[in-house]
């Protein structure tokens, strides 16, 4: 048995976004602020079902990975994110994607 029928499955959706910000930060400090405003925004009820994770990111920018569903959510908690280790920061969606590949090469130019 190789997984869940598509049926069950759950879509995914990638969104490519860009940090603006004084220095450079790692992909954990993303996570972890991205999982902050999640939380403090809709709970951790809310945020549960997201299936949120950074698959990209090279200091500048990079690619969320999240289900079909809840993509405004996910949009809105990384505009409300302003801060990330006492450094102000700007996080811009660039765009979503269904692919990896077409995201990268669409908003990043990978």
């Amino acid at each position: 048995m190789k997984g869940l029928p598509s049926a069950l499955r759950r879509r995914k959706r990638y969104i490519a976004f860009r940090i603006i910000a004084e220095r450079k930060f790692e992909q954990k400090e993303i996570v972890s602020a991205l999982m902050d405003s999640l939380i403090k925004t809709f709970g951790e009820f809310g945020s549960a079902n997201t299936g949120v994770w950074v698959e990209y990111f090279n200091g500048e920018k990079g690619i969320i990975r999240c289900y079909n569903d809840a993509i405004d959510k996910v949009k809105v908690a990384l505009t409300l994110i302003n801060r990330i280790r006492d450094v102000k920061v700007i996080l811009l969606t660039l765009g979503v994607s269904g692919t990896i590949k077409r995201c990268k090469k669409k908003y990043l130019e990978v």
